[in-house]
């Protein structure tokens, strides 16, 4: 006789920030816990940050791309799908800013949202050259050899602004990043002039992304004003 399967059944809902689809998630198994375990132990960035996308897409039951879920949609799911596995409340640390002292805190996970406003996806370069932007996937980025390999923030931010370009346009043509060999793409990017360039990083910089803001009191009475930006913020 075989044993009982437990938790197949999705108990909670969450949208797709990008997208405002509604799915239904289950909270992760000890295996998946297992792995993310692992790939946070490896200390290897990549391997980390496979195993996060790969926990969301085991936990979602509906039928969704996992290709297209976006870098903000990848961490907003993975924190909701964390805070029904092991807790809705974060327990976290932070040093007072004004005397330093340590500061004991809790952030209530289910207060945490996306706000998402549709950007223009076009961007004009010259009378007859623009460009069509898109929110970069999550494996776009994570699967990127040059974002891996990136030794400084500059170029680590300069090959994002690449991925978030899905196609440059001119009157007659459109050329597909994806169809365009990475070498001349990047003398594209360097061609361009500091104004030009400023519209495309306009466009990173607006993107959604996984934050909470939160004020905390010290024991001596000071208050501090928080951001908590990204998923390593929260845990």
């Amino acid at each position: 006789m075989a044993l009982p399967k437990l938790n197949d059944t999705p108990k909670y809902e969450a949208v797709i920030p990008s997208t405002q689809q509604k799915v239904k998630f289950r909270p992760y198994l000890v295996k998946e816990e297992k792995v993310l375990l692992l790939a946070m132990e490896s200390q290897d960035n990549k391997q980390a940050l496979d195993a996060v996308a790969d926990t969301v897409v085991s936990c979602i039951h509906d039928d969704i791309d996992p290709t297209k879920l976006t870098t903000f949609d990848v961490e907003y799911l993975f924190l909701k799908i964390r805070s029904k596995s092991v807790g809705e409340k974060s327990f976290l640390k932070t040093a007072c800013q004004t005397c330093g002292q340590e500061i004991d805190f809790e952030v209530d996970i289910e207060d945490v949202e996306i706000p998402v406003k549709k950007p223009k996806s076009k961007i004009q370069l010259t009378d007859n050259i623009s460009l069509k932007m898109r929110w970069p996937s999550y494996r776009g980025v994570t699967n990127n050899p040059a974002i891996a390999k990136a030794t400084s923030p500059t170029d680590q931010a300069f090959l994002i602004v690449a991925e978030c370009i899905e196609a440059i346009q001119t009157e007659d043509e459109n050329f597909l990043v994806k169809d365009v060999e990475h070498e001349e793409l990047m003398e594209f990017l360097d061609s361009l002039t500091s104004e030009q360039y400023g519209k495309i990083t306009k466009f990173v910089e607006e993107m959604p992304r996984l934050a909470h803001e939160i004020e905390v009191v010290c024991p001596e009475g000071h208050e501090n004003k928080l951001k908590l930006e990204g998923i390593s913020d929260f845990f």
